[in-house]
């Protein structure tokens, strides 16, 4: 049986996730253990140290694997930089792209982020959301197709990405997660955070009137957050609801108008990302018509980081790593990625 090990790591921002990955040829990736550990903006450059420190025991038990990581650890402010390829790009492009290096022995490889013109004729970046996209274009059927997808995958700086014949063609960011953090935490509208109590009906009653506007009103409608309490019209409690709403609203509809530019009209999306978070989304796209499918975001992401592991040592010749079993697969005659 053709099995191995690997590291995979999503190190954000905010957030470091570690998996202990085991491959076997034709069954699920299985993840056997996880860490988390300090953000890259939490980490006063020791970022070496920080990793072993968390997989101390795993390589003491198991020795020696490759580690894939992803997300912010790539960026200037890193643990290597690993440069922007840019769009339209493919999965191949994207793997191939990445940044390698060792340290203590292992082989790590850091995923390059995108770049791209976007449909407001502005550049645009992505870092760590290039992985979920390359995993959901593993488990998309059509991926190399004509067939123009939407790729919605929200966060604290939302990505709108087009796929289309087996390339991510172009995306949009949306500032919409961390704008509301800002008025949530740090604005007069929302008086007291600890007393929010999500509520659909007053999450929709913000997207209803983000749909109203027109262009360049959602800083007047902002206030309505704040005046509708004053005068008994909405709880402090669904504040941040309505609040929610009239942002993700917004961040619909502008990135909808922006996105059928570049492929017409759009019918159905897929949403990658929090639970809870795609939750809203679904809700808001499909009030304006827009079929909203939630994939499971560490799913997709395993797929991600599986997609890249065989295409740097499954398709490379050899064994795998931590493999008592020779390489079961090879490039086809195109040299593509098995995605």
């Amino acid at each position: 049986m053709t099995e191995s090990l690997f590291i995979a790591g999503d190190w954000g921002t905010t957030h470091l996730r570690l998996y202990l990955c085991r491959y076997v040829l034709d069954q699920p990736l299985n993840v056997l253990a996880t860490q988390a550990g300090p953000g890259v903006s939490q980490v006063n450059g020791d970022f070496e140290q920080i990793f072993f420190d968390l997989v101390g025991d795993w390589l003491d038990k198991h020795g020696t694997m490759p580690v894939i990581l992803s997300g912010m650890v790539g960026s200037n402010i890193g643990w290597q930089a690993a440069p922007y390829i840019d769009c339209p790009a493919s999965a191949e492009q994207i793997v191939s792209g990445r940044t390698a290096f060792r340290a203590r022995g292992i082989e790590f490889s850091i995923i390059s982020g995108l770049r791209t013109i976007n449909p407001l004729g502005a550049p645009d970046l992505m870092r760590g959301e290039e992985l979920q996209l390359l995993g959901w274009m593993g488990a998309a059927l059509d991926v190399k197709t004509e067939t123009a997808r939407l790729i919605v995958l929200p966060g604290t700086h939302n990505k709108w990405a087009l796929v289309q014949r087996g390339k991510i063609e172009t995306f949009v960011t949306a500032l919409t997660g961390e704008l509301y953090s800002l008025l949530q935490n740090h604005s007069m509208l929302i008086a007291n955070t600890e007393t929010a109590d999500f509520s659909d009906h007053i999450f929709m009653q913000g997207v209803k009137v983000a749909t109203t506007l027109e262009s360049g009103q959602l800083l007047q409608a902002l206030f309505t957050t704040r005046s509708r309490q004053v005068l008994g019209e909405l709880s402090e409690s669904h504040a941040s609801s309505y609040l929610s709403g009239l942002l993700i609203g917004s961040d619909v509809v502008g990135s909808l108008a922006l996105m059928e530019k570049q492929m017409g009209a759009i019918e159905s999306v897929d949403l990658i990302g929090d639970s809870a978070l795609s939750r809203c989304y679904q809700l808001a796209l499909e009030s304006v018509g827009v079929k909203a499918e939630v994939r499971d975001a560490v799913q997709i992401a395993m797929s991600g980081y599986e997609a890249v592991y065989l295409a740097l040592y499954s398709l490379s010749g050899g064994s795998l790593p931590n493999s008592s079993a020779p390489k079961s697969s090879s490039p086809n005659s195109k040299g593509e990625i098995p995605l």
